[in-house]
């Protein structure tokens, strides 16, 4: 065993002991001789022998230490002596207190020694503490007595006390059992529930610095994290975030600050939870779990917020004005009489309207406030609703009481939300077999979300491999699993699976490399399987026009515990039986699979008219055989259906529309035929999805890549004529009508159709119950899989996850999948959905084909100057896609953004030189292995590494930041730097300096990177992060995109500098107290720092990666966009207008 460092030495002894030896002044030599021989605790020092001439012969022959020698070592061992008798006395009190403790006779005292030694044990850290935020004995008492235990438990935030809190404390009275005796012990020191969100932002630090000091002395609790300042300080900026205390809904509501208590109070209780019960490695990992768990948002926070929904708008009939008399009163001489009575013409049945305002002249206008009986617990607050006759119980505003929903005589009762086109229960969000703790983090446009594998919010797919449930957690899993080993034995006693993997990897094969044997063999494994247990469905027969086993498919699923099985057979719309176009009916809405879909597309109001004989798109008409031909192929298949006009009339009668058609070549020269059934007949506008679909992303693939390090194989698959496997109900069909040209025919879709809108959705509810029952299969085997529409990826870290990927494939094909078995490719090497997935370098980025063509059209575009405005915004759109993996590059479609934004309307325009810059570095910037990114590590703990701050009052501009090298400031780098016209003449561009404070933020930050650097330790790691006291700066610096001016010219230069140094910043927003010593550098208060340690960054000296060059160009292109946007016309006017078919995505498809 290696000998401990000197550092390392003086670290392990336990903060007590170190404090009694410091306050005996024993020197520094002397204490690393007794800590070298394992006397590192109060318990062993104490313990060495029973009297002290004893442990004086022991020290004097262990340490050895001749104290007989010299008048010296006879003062060491006096003082090792005096800190052994204090040691004693110490340990004797503390070991009677907790005695006394557990019998309730005493509370867990702290002694002020005590408090002092792990006071001093975080000062290093934090600095001086004052004692406002030094935590109180009794919260000290509290954390001890819970770590001693190894149980930690939530606190009560009025016992969340500070020293100064408790000044005055109090005593309680309790009789000793043992002794029949009255003693008194101290009392529960208390405070008042924090009022404001500063107070609860001080109680989660003070509750940290109790974990931190408590830590101290417990350094072998791996639960208890080095910084637990920084785990709670994260805790107050999601309670306090936009996403909490700082939501508002759309009408303007905020929540009360009792429900934001309420909600962090259960985020506590349960990361304390996931602590005691393993699911958490340590309290920091706990908070972050607590903090990003939906079921805990859901159901302490949205659910409470969500029911105290305001009341509609109530309809207030006309009112009627009594008549004029004589007399005095509050009308001004019109007496009583002269008042406009507000009265309702029609009662409504069985409830009682009850308004004060109806005794007003101008009546009721806003609201009309309804007395509820006591069975209606519907008051925002607890008023003692009483439901005698004649009294009323009024609420602060007036909410919707959810059990008043009656139903008028007459009208027919739809089916609640709650329930699904057949009145059975919907599962919930949270049904289905979810695995242990929340699911993976993904990181997109710089916002945190949930992992998204494109098979639902109930993928298994969706949690680390090892906590997912398996068989032996879940018995509903048990024949998911054993069909899937029985299928992995049938295929290694017939094929090379390895062998199978590597032929489709390298794209070599025409057909299914399974015969047609032993797809039947695998066919009747599982059809055998379920007649066994007792299934009543038809699972061995196909539904007509559909390649899969439905019935065996839902019976897998149903067996498996899967919330969304009904959707497969059992269904009155099911995709056995056909799903609804929906197209005045409802569409399903399935929240155990997806979430809520809150925004539509917006389409242009237009006249539809069925009876009218549409064209069709230049495109198709041009290739109307060919069209011909691929449906003829289709209506063999059963998913077209050709009839005369009048036959088809009869049969879909009101429910016939015909489309118009256009025709896109694909590469392999066949054409995808596209219904449009948007224009001229409307299907598509009367289409309301509520269900929001999700695909995977950059940000998902890379935390797939970082969930299995050191990834071994991919593999990419394509599902052929994906859309149009979904069985449309016949009396659907008319709606999908349309002619080729070649006849006066109708052909009519009998399955789903590019050019719907629901199409999408019923396919990807379809395939993410197929994904699913493969997920059933593998347990906690390492393998991912991903569905973006009909795209598959497959990934997995070893050699044996070759034969995973088989079987599954081999599944697929059970189950009645049909593969385009051409298009599978794979390897280290992947390309899926454009982008480039390099496993071996752990890299993530544009394929090569979709990189070159960016490249090209830039180049291209810079050279001849001018861009339509429409093929521009096409390519913007491109580049934001693709640079979802390629985030250091994102601060540049800014100012593209804005110019677009300007320039809407215009044809085409002179590029401005601005723009000509940024697609020229875009350019150089994806050629060669500049369009691949490192992936980076699974993000662990964030490592703070400066503060900073910028003032702006006047004339008087400065910027401040320093380096947290060591608890001490003046140990720590730090600059300050003025501004002026001189060196910063942009700064004055907007008018006021003060405007611009946004982007002295961040040029603050940037040269805190260029100074400060990123320490070698850490890149390519672990994040590291910044605070400043500009909340929009970490927005901008998390999205990595802003469109303002000079900050968009920062913003470009800090993610060119942050990519270069192998790093990724996050930027912490922190109060302004917090903040206090970057605050001071920018008022020139320099006390705290030492004058050798100051770093100098010179604004007008520093050219930057791109900074200058962006900083010049960008003036007159805000400019430019300023004089637009007044309503000037551009540098170049319109020349010409582009036909819709001239788009990019026609006329030059993007890779």
């Amino acid at each position: 065993m290696s000998t401990p460092t000197e550092e390392e030495l003086f670290k392990s002894v336990e903060s007590e002991l170190k404090f009694l030896i410091d306050e005996a002044s024993v020197s520094r030599d002397i204490q690393k001789l007794v800590y070298s021989k394992g006397f590192t605790s109060v318990r062993v020092f104490a313990g060495i022998e029973e009297s002290k001439g004893e442990v004086r012969k022991m020290l004097a022959s262990l340490l050895p230490l001749d104290y007989a020698a010299s008048a010296e070592n006879c003062k060491h061992m006096a003082l090792l002596l005096s800190t052994w008798d204090a040691a004693r006395l110490q340990l004797s009190i503390h070991e009677k207190n907790k005695a006394d403790s557990k019998l309730g006779v005493q509370a867990r005292l702290v002694q002020s020694t005590e408090q002092a030694s792990m006071t001093a044990a975080v000062e290093p850290w934090h600095g001086r503490l004052s004692d406002s935020e030094l935590p109180s004995k009794s919260l000290l008492a509290a954390k001890l007595e819970q770590v001693e235990e190894n149980a930690p438990y939530p606190e009560d935030l009025r016992d969340v006390t500070s020293v100064e809190d408790a000044a005055t404390e109090a005593y309680d009275a309790i009789i000793d059992p043992a002794s029949s005796v009255l003693k008194i012990k101290p009392g529960r020191t208390m405070t008042t529930p924090p009022k404001t969100p500063e107070e609860l932002r001080r109680r989660h630090r003070r509750i940290g610095l109790a974990w931190e000091m408590v830590r101290s002395k417990h350094m072998n609790r791996s639960w208890l994290p080095e910084r637990c300042t920084d785990a709670f300080r994260k805790l107050s900026d999601h309670v306090l975030g936009p996403r909490v205390a700082d939501l508002r809904s759309g009408d303007g509501r905020a929540p009360a600050w009792s429900l934001v208590l309420q909600y962090e109070a259960e985020l506590r209780k349960h990361a304390y939870k996931f602590v005691r019960d393993g699911e958490a490695a340590d309290l920091a990992s706990a908070l972050t779990m607590a903090c990003k768990a939906p079921d805990i948002m859901n159901n302490f926070f949205i659910v409470p917020f969500t029911m105290q929904v305001r009341a509609p708008a109530l309809e207030v009939e006309s009112v009627v004005a009594g008549s004029s008399g004589g007399g005095k009163g509050k009308g001004k001489g019109a007496g009583k009489n002269g008042i406009l009575k507000s009265i309702s013409k029609k009662s409504q049945t069985g409830r009682k309207n009850v308004c004060f305002a109806y005794n007003r002249k101008k009546g009721c206008e806003r609201m009309l406030c309804t007395c509820r009986e006591g069975r209606h617990p519907w008051a925002k607050e607890a008023l003692g609703i009483l439901s005698r006759e004649g009294v009323a119980t009024w609420a602060e505003e007036a909410r919707k009481c959810p059990l008043s929903e009656g139903v008028d005589p007459g009208e027919e009762e739809e089916a609640s939300s709650d329930e699904d086109e057949d009145g059975f229960q919907k599962p919930q969000l949270g049904a289905g077999l979810w695995g242990h703790g929340p699911p993976l983090a993904a990181r997109m446009l710089g916002k945190h979300k949930s992992f998204t594998d494109g098979l639902g919010l109930c993928s298994p797919g969706r949690w680390a491999p090892q906590r997912r449930l398996c068989a032996r957690e879940c018995a509903s899993l048990g024949f998911a699993e054993q069909l899937g080993r029985e299928y992995t034995k049938l295929l290694n006693q017939n094929l090379d699976v390895r062998q199978v993997a590597l032929q489709l990897a390298l794209g070599r094969l025409e057909k299914s490399p399974f015969c047609d044997e032993l797809i039947q063999e695998g066919r009747e494994l599982l059809f055998c399987a379920l007649e066994l247990v007792g299934t009543k469905l038809p699972v061995r027969s196909r539904p007509e026009g559909q390649p899969f086993f439905l019935a065996a498919l839902e019976e897998l699923l149903r067996i498996s515990g899967d919330p969304d099985y009904r959707a497969f057979y059992s269904s009155s719309v099911s995709f056995a039986h056909g799903v609804r176009v929906g197209f005045k009916s409802k569409t399903p809405r399935v929240p155990a699979v997806f979430d809520r879909k809150t925004r539509w597309r917006k389409y242009e109001e237009e006249e539809c008219d069925w009876r009218c004989d549409r064209e069709n798109y230049v495109s198709a008409r041009d290739h109307a055989a060919v069209v011909q031909r691929q449906f003829e192929e289709e209506e063999k298949l059963g998913a077209m259906l050709q009839l005369d006009f009048a036959e088809a009339q009869a049969r879909f009668g009101e429910q016939l529309a015909v489309a118009s058609l256009g025709a896109i070549e694909k590469k392999n020269g066949t054409f995808r035929v596209v219904h449009d059934g948007t224009h001229g007949v409307g299907i598509n506008p009367g289409i309301k999805i509520r269900d929001q679909l999700k695909s995977p992303c950059a940000g998902d693939i890379k935390a797939v890549m970082q969930e299995l390090p050191g990834c071994y194989f991919g593999l990419t698959g394509d599902v052929a004529r994906a859309h149009r496997l979904v069985k449309v109900a016949e009396v659907d069909c008319g709606l999908m009508a349309c002619k080729t040209g070649t006849s006066s025919r109708i052909w009519v879709n009998r399955v789903g159709s590019f050019g719907i809108s629901s199409a999408a959705y019923h396919w990807s509810r379809l395939m993410s119950g197929v994904g699913r029952a493969v997920y059933y299969a593998l347990g906690k085997s390492e393998l991912f899989l991903l569905v973006y529409v009909d795209d598959l990826l497959w990934m997995v870290r070893e050699a044996k996850g070759l034969e995973l990927i088989v079987m599954s494939i081999f599944y697929l094909e059970v189950l009645g999948l049909p593969f385009a078995w051409k298009k599978f490719k794979g390897g280290i090497d992947v390309e899926w959905v454009g982008f480039q997935l390099c496993l071996k370098g752990a890299r993530l980025g544009l394929s090569e084909l979709r990189a070159q063509w960016l490249i090209n059209w830039l180049t291209a575009t810079a050279q001849r100057g001018t861009v339509k405005i429409a093929d521009l915004a096409s390519v913007v759109g491109r580049l934001s896609f693709g640079l979802t993996a390629l985030g250091h590059l994102r601060p540049f479609l800014g100012p593209i953004y804005a110019w677009v934004a300007a320039m809407n309307g215009f044809g085409e325009c002179k590029v401005p030189k601005a723009l000509v810059l940024i697609f020229r570095f875009l350019a150089a910037a994806l050629d060669g292995s500049g369009r691949l990114a490192k992936v980076g590590s699974k993000r662990g703990h964030v490592r703070e590494l400066f503060r900073t701050d910028a003032k702006a009052e006047g004339n008087q501009i400065w910027l401040g930041g320093w380096a947290l090298d060591h608890s001490d400031t003046k140990r720590c780098r730090w600059f300050s730097e003025q501004l002026d016209h001189t060196n910063a003449p942009w700064l004055f561009a907007a008018g006021e300096c003060y405007r611009q404070i946004a982007s002295l933020e961040l040029l603050a930050t940037l040269a805190a990177v260029v100074t400060f650097g990123i320490p070698e330790c850490i890149r390519g790691s672990v994040s590291c992060s910044a605070g400043t006291d500009n909340l929009g700066n970490t927005m901008v610096v998390a999205r990595l995109l802003t469109t303002k001016f000079p900050l968009a010219c920062f913003l470009m230069e800090l993610a060119l500098q942050l990519q270069r140094q192998e790093a990724d910043l996050e930027l912490f927003w922190l109060p302004r107290l917090q903040n206090e010593e970057a605050d001071a550098l920018t008022n020139q208060c320099y006390i705290a720092f030492d004058p050798a340690k100051r770093c100098r960054f010179d604004v007008a000296k520093f050219e930057g990666i791109v900074l200058n060059q962006a900083l010049a160009a960008g003036q007159d292109l805000y400019e430019e966009i300023g004089q637009t946007r007044a309503g000037r016309e551009p540098l170049v006017q319109q020349r010409s207008k582009c036909r819709r078919t001239d788009g990019l995505r026609v006329s030059d498809p993007w890779g």
